[in-house]
């Protein structure tokens, strides 16, 4: 009799813990993106300006167009000042409402006395909206000691997707807290959510950025400010090198669009609907199974990265 009470009571304990699996999974997918409405994210910022990083090129610009039509003045940060100016007149030219102003900084520099510099000008204004979303990413897939540019490459990995979410947060956050209110926004990878062989760098920094945003949440949430983590899968970008949109590959304006409005509503999620049910899906498959899959997939990725190298090669 004891045995088969306790193996009622464990079947109970397991149909719960499915249920509350299933549970959270739908809460996932749908809450943020169809049964919960957009906040009020001007007043969630307590601030009219967004600082916006890597903002002249794909989900960056993005932002930065999005922010503007909800009527933020930006300040866009990138490496290229002519890139900044085209950006800033694409910007005005479709919002005339708004204020943009530029800063142009190389993130592969790493000396805090640049990074000074940089915060001195952007803590000119009142920042309400900080989005860390300047990155870098490898040519191709491959592993660690033949990564495509070398030691170079991976330096520049991983100063630019650590060191900008960090000491820029750190350097905007004290007029947040002065205020109570402000709304920081650290754009990492769906990468970020497993040990990928063939972009250990890339994953692994990625995964920096994820852990660095959840416990900024813990030290500064009950602050009045909200902190989030964006992991997007692949976007139609510069960056991802792909350049035809589909049901689950949005281009930047639809996913900055989808992203914002989870503001305040998930802490920690991709940005996109798809990308949610893509993400809740590969979590279901047991781990020998997804890393198989994805390493077949970064193998194929590479391939066809080296083939179009060599008939580039060829061509010249």
């Amino acid at each position: 009799m004891a045995c088969q009470c306790f193996l009622i009571g464990a079947g109970y304990v397991a149909l719960a813990a499915v249920a509350y699996r299933l549970l959270t999974i739908f809460s996932n997918i749908l809450g943020p993106y169809v049964l919960l409405s957009p906040i009020d994210l001007k007043k969630r910022a307590g601030a009219s300006w967004a600082v916006i990083t890597g903002a002249t090129d794909g989900i960056g610009k993005a932002y930065a167009f999005e922010l503007a039509r909800r009527g933020f003045n930006v300040f866009i940060v990138s490496r290229t000042q002519s890139k900044l100016d085209e950006t800033k007149k694409e910007i005005l030219e479709k919002y005339s409402n708004v204020e943009v102003r530029t800063a142009a900084y190389d993130f592969t520099n790493a000396a805090p006395s640049g990074y000074k510099d940089l915060l001195e000008t952007l803590n000119k204004v009142e920042i309400g909206v900080l989005v860390n979303n300047v990155g870098l990413s490898y040519e191709y897939p491959d592993v660690l000691h033949k990564v495509d540019g070398g030691i170079e490459r991976l330096a520049n990995i991983t100063t630019i997707n650590t060191l900008p979410p960090t000491l820029l947060s750190a350097g905007i956050l004290p007029q947040m807290v002065a205020r109570k209110a402000g709304v920081i926004v650290n754009v990492g990878s769906s990468a970020s959510a497993n040990q990928m062989a063939l972009w250990a760098v890339y994953s692994a920094t990625k995964k920096y950025v994820s852990w660095l945003t959840a416990i900024l949440r813990k030290e500064y949430e009950h602050q009045g400010i909200t902190i989030q983590t964006i992991a997007p899968m692949m976007v139609a970008t510069k960056m991802s090198k792909v350049k035809r949109t589909s049901f689950f590959t949005p281009d930047g304006a639809t996913f900055a669009k989808s992203a914002l409005n989870t503001v305040g509503n998930s802490s920690d999620t991709t940005g996109y609907i798809t990308h949610q049910l893509q993400l809740e899906v590969m979590d279901l498959i047991p781990t020998f199974i997804r890393d198989k899959i994805l390493t077949n997939m970064s193998v194929g990725t590479r391939a066809a990265a080296l083939r179009k190298k060599e008939r580039e090669a060829k061509a010249q």
